[in-house]
């Protein structure tokens, strides 16, 4: 997809330049503007007080002055959509603007209240690290609320079980999907695995979309007890799992391909199929790459109570 939005990059000097052209950073900041103007502005004082790696906002072109930010803040960079845009989207331009080897996505309404770099990173450097690690999510109140995400199927729909997350000495869980799509991001991978899917239209079907296909491919999603953020103003924090544009394209990747025997067979899911999908990403691609499919994601999936629904 085209992109549909303008850059406008952060100041640096001549010399900062010249470095930077000789060495990767190791980390970015996407901020995903979401909250109140007075959010963002308290959000950017603190990461560029608090952390040492480049900051990113996107946003939209109607809801900030860009000179006057650029002016209040020159050492950040503003991808600035031309519409309304969902969370996916925007999270691909990070992970196409910033030339980091780990991303970090937050929301402008969030404080980070946890983020321990080092157990973040040895997690990330392991030779079958997961695709992200999620964040632990509070609301208003300081409580953590159930963000674990399992894989179920409940007759012939997709509808992942919640759970609080109950950590043991290892301080991670695997979990489905990042909520909201908040956690800690390998940019190559992510883009190896072409990204958010941007012609689904919800960020909660986007991100379910993202977590399934990371299974099926063989890799992992993790929630981490080393990265936290709050809701400082919502004491209720709920996904909108509403049925959706786009929403069909999740159910034909997830459920297009069985492995039958050791191999992979294609066919068409019963009353949740998406033509196009199934021709372009399943035959062509999705068929050969799978290592596993979601009805044995789900049988072999480790509950964190000990028990299957």
């Amino acid at each position: 997809m085209l992109n549909n939005y303008r850059i406008y990059r952060r100041r640096r000097d001549l010399g900062s330049r010249i470095t930077q052209l000789h060495c990767t950073e190791q980390l970015a900041v996407g901020i995903l503007d979401t909250g109140s103007p007075q959010q963002l502005n308290e959000a950017l004082d603190w990461y560029l007080a608090e952390m040492n790696c480049s900051v990113h906002v996107v946003t939209q072109e109607d809801r900030i002055d860009v000179n006057a930010m650029q002016e209040a803040y020159s050492e950040v960079t503003f991808l600035v959509f031309t519409s309304m845009t969902f969370s996916g989207e925007r999270i691909n331009a990070v992970a196409n603007e910033c030339h980091t080897n780990f991303f970090l996505i937050v929301r402008s309404d969030q404080l980070l209240v946890r983020f321990d770099g080092n157990a973040l990173l040895s997690l990330m450097v392991k030779p079958e690290h997961p695709a992200t690690l999620a964040a632990v999510i509070a609301n208003a109140n300081k409580e953590v609320v159930p963000c674990v995400r399992a894989p179920h199927m409940n007759g012939r729909k997709i509808e992942p079980i919640s759970y609080f997350p109950l950590f043991d000495g290892t301080g991670s869980l695997d979990t489905l999907y990042p909520v909201m799509s908040i956690g800690f991001y390998d940019r190559a991978l992510f883009q190896r695995m072409r990204g958010f899917d941007e012609q689904i239209h919800s960020e909660y079907w986007q991100a379910l979309d993202w977590g399934i296909r990371c299974y099926l491919y063989g890799y992992s999603i993790q929630i981490s007890s080393a990265l936290m953020v709050q809701f400082s103003e919502r004491e209720s924090v709920i996904e909108d799992r509403t049925e959706t544009e786009g929403f069909l394209r999740c159910y034909t990747k997830a459920l297009s391909v069985s492995q039958i025997k050791g191999k992979n067979i294609a066919h068409r899911y019963k009353g949740f199929f998406d033509k196009s999908v199934y021709r372009e990403d399943v035959k062509k691609r999705m068929i050969w790459l799978q290592k596993t499919d979601f009805p044995t994601l789900c049988e072999q999936w480790v509950y964190p109570q000990g028990e299957k629904p």
